[in-house]
């Protein structure tokens, strides 16, 4: 073998030898790295565990928020039966404020009424007692309508300057038309009325007698 020869062969082999030695040490190292970190993410682990970090606060910082979401939900919850019987409310007061409007404009026209009929109790109103008006024709003598009896003022107020308004007819023509003065009546008391009004020509067919205050309103015929 020549020389040549054997000092290439003699290379071949170092460099194999070498990248035996080179691929060698990569796995070593490779091999340390990760039982280094298997070591470490099992040490962080263990410290976890037995120290409780992170997991932990997680687990507080949830347990805060359940009940947060709880007296959210609570607070909910009564705010809207609160506003359930707050309408409820409102429509009873509706409802309660309409009736006794209702009521109350009742009230208010009894009232007016009242005051109405107090008014008319108060109020002169003179009303007959036997008041009798009778045509009266004489033999010889000048013709007559006589009107007497009594007239009377029910109301509790006096009755100034009463009359009585005298009307007949003869057919269809008006005979007189004529008043009867009875002067001032206090309440609850009463006059008497004698008067004669004359009239010539025929006899009467229809005559009416009437009352001012009013209450009188009396009409005869023949």
């Amino acid at each position: 073998m020549s020389e040549r020869k054997v000092v290439r062969r003699n290379l071949a082999v170092t460099l194999g030898i070498i990248c035996i030695i080179l691929a060698v040490g990569l796995v070593g190292v490779f091999a340390y790295y990760t039982m280094t970190l298997n070591n470490k993410n099992s040490a962080y682990d263990n410290y976890v565990s037995n120290h409780g970090i992170f997991n932990s606060d997680y687990d507080i910082l949830i347990s805060q928020n359940t009940n947060l979401q709880t007296q959210v939900n609570q607070l909910q919850a009564w705010l809207d039966g609160n506003k359930t019987l707050l309408n409820q409310t409102e429509t009873w007061l509706d409802d309660n404020i309409t009736y006794y409007n209702s009521q109350l404009v009742n009230l208010q026209n009894q009232n007016t009424d009242l005051q109405n009929q107090i008014a008319d109790l108060q109020a002169p109103k003179l009303v007959e007692v036997n008041l009798k008006a009778e045509d009266n024709r004489p033999a010889q003598q000048q013709t007559y309508l006589h009107v007497y009896g009594y007239v009377c003022n029910v109301g509790t107020d006096t009755a100034y300057n009463a009359t009585l308004y005298v009307e007949a007819f003869q057919g269809v023509v008006l005979t007189f038309n004529t008043t009867i003065s009875l002067g001032t009546i206090n309440g609850g008391n009463y006059t008497s009325v004698d008067s004669q009004v004359v009239y010539p020509g025929y006899a009467l067919t229809a005559w009416q007698v009437w009352s001012s205050p009013t209450g009188i309103n009396h009409s005869w015929g023949s």
